[in-house]
């Protein structure tokens, strides 16, 4: 009976470690991609358009898959560089706010290989949310 308890305490113990560890991965991972990818989408209302922001401060990037999500008729474009501004209009803002177009964008880079970040349009007076990166 004793030896089933320390099997189960040791089996629980190595568990909580692999998990603490893959977890300050993915946080350094997450870190490390905040720092090389700079990412925005500003809506200019005088202008009826948004303005997106791509930029890879390696210039490591191959290839970008630019989707703005949501829209009546969808909206995608493919880069083949390291950074990139597009505008793309937008007469008005969404009813239901920005957070029903979601910009997305599929990188190809050297070092990270294949990489999904995630973002939302914004105001010029409002202040930039929150970039959301996944790694397959």
């Amino acid at each position: 009976m004793k030896q089933k308890i320390i099997l189960a305490v040791s089996i629980i113990f190595i568990a909580i470690i692999i998990m603490l560890l893959l977890i300050n991965i993915t946080t350094l991972d997450k870190e490390t991609l905040s720092k090389t990818f700079v990412v925005d989408a500003v809506y200019y209302e005088s202008e009826g358009v948004v303005e997106i922001l791509f930029e890879d401060r390696t210039n490591k990037t191959t290839n970008v898959i630019l989707e703005i999500l949501g829209m009546p008729k969808s909206f995608q474009k493919t880069f083949s560089k390291s950074s990139f501004i597009e505008r793309v209009s937008f007469y008005s803002e969404p009813k239901y706010g920005w957070e029903v177009h979601p910009v997305t964008f599929v990188v190809t880079h050297e070092d990270f290989g294949k990489i999904g970040i995630k973002t939302e349009i914004h105001s010029v007076n409002e202040s930039a949310p929150s970039v959301i990166y996944s790694i397959p």
